[in-house]
């Protein structure tokens, strides 16, 4: 049983971090060290957690004075880790007793699994699917490999390979974390695990989705749709870090082919907006777009670095991380009224 570092990034979880840290530490699996990443919570939620586990010794409490992002928390949190894996748990997650044995096993057993997708259900409702990995699609965009509410009939219960996991419950090979660096800090929020993902990908490494390892995902407290901030960070920063993440990863070839439609795409949908009366939203996916122009070169000097140093070829990778959808499948994802993209 090699030792493995939980993180968990808080921001003003409220009574949710205690139910997600409770679990962690009652978990099965008994060499877990965990670590509380607080970003600049005002709500008494670190107070509480210093309260209930500032003297466990399995714990670590790291408080940032600011909100610095998902992606810098994680970073923080990782830094100080001593384990062979690397688990990252959303502060609105709950776990099962044997989340980790059975996962850590399988990872254990395959040193090219260098990042694993737990299995997300709802919280409220523990029979149905929040996510189980996805795949690219030849527009740029995710294709999931499940629907959101699907009940879950054991359809999926195989490790099978993914293109990228989401850290609402994630697990990744340290070394290969630390080989690539981590997660881009700049992305703030939104697509930073799909770009781990990636750059695990083509280090040489693969991600998978582990059925064993259960995790309950509050989904619907996280969302919150109607938040004028949630759709400012969906909008700015899903618009900007999707082509980021393209501009990255992807070798010269695929880039020409894919990054012009997926561009083009972006623009219907902000002209969606303008038409729908949604202007301040319609603005937010603009700054997304023109971010990645104006910055071209800071985003093309990691575009650089990536490319030099990547072991696989795209045509390695991409028979087995892309899946081939219509684009009636993202317009539905994109229109339906859940999705927060026409609220």
């Amino acid at each position: 049983m090699p030792l493995v570092s939980v993180i968990v990034v808080n921001h003003s979880s409220g009574r949710y971090i205690s139910r997600c840290l409770s679990s962690v530490l009652d978990s099965d699996y008994s060499k877990i060290e965990l670590t509380v990443v607080d970003n600049g919570s005002t709500d008494g939620s670190i107070e509480l957690v210093e309260k209930l586990y500032g003297k466990d010794t399995r714990v670590k409490i790291i408080r940032n004075k600011t909100n610095l992002g998902p992606a810098v928390g994680r970073n923080i949190g990782a830094s100080l880790a001593k384990g062979k894996y690397l688990v990252f748990l959303d502060d609105d997650t709950e776990v099962e007793s044997q989340w980790l044995t059975e996962a850590i096993k399988t990872m254990d057993s395959d040193s090219t699994i260098g990042g694993a997708q737990c299995k997300l259900l709802l919280m409220g409702k523990r029979d149905q699917f929040d996510y189980a990995g996805d795949y690219l699609s030849r527009y740029g965009f995710l294709v999931q490999r499940v629907d959101f509410g699907t009940t879950d009939e054991g359809q999926l219960d195989r490790v099978a390979e993914i293109f990228s996991a989401k850290s609402a419950g994630m697990i990744v090979q340290r070394h290969a974390f630390e080989d690539i660096k981590g997660f881009d800090e700049d992305y703030f929020i939104y697509m930073e695990e799909t770009d781990l993902c990636w750059r695990i990908w083509l280090n040489g490494y693969k991600v998978v989705f582990l059925p064993t390892s259960v995790v309950y995902h509050d989904f619907g407290r996280a969302l919150k749709l109607s938040s004028k901030r949630t759709k400012f960070l969906a909008k700015y920063h899903g618009t900007k870090n999707y082509i980021t993440t393209l501009l990255k990863n992807l070798e010269c070839r695929n880039l020409l082919k894919i990054l012009p439609i997926h561009v083009s795409l972006w623009v219907g949908i902000l002209l969606w907006h303008v038409i729908g009366g949604r202007l301040s939203e319609a603005n937010h996916i603009k700054r997304g777009i023109l971010y990645n122009l104006i910055g071209l070169r800071h985003v093309w000097a990691k575009r650089e670095a990536i490319q030099s140093s990547r072991k696989v070829p795209d045509r390695q990778i991409m028979p087995r991380i892309m899946k081939s959808k219509p684009l009636t499948y993202f317009y539905r994802k994109l229109t339906y009224s859940g999705s927060g993209w026409r609220a």
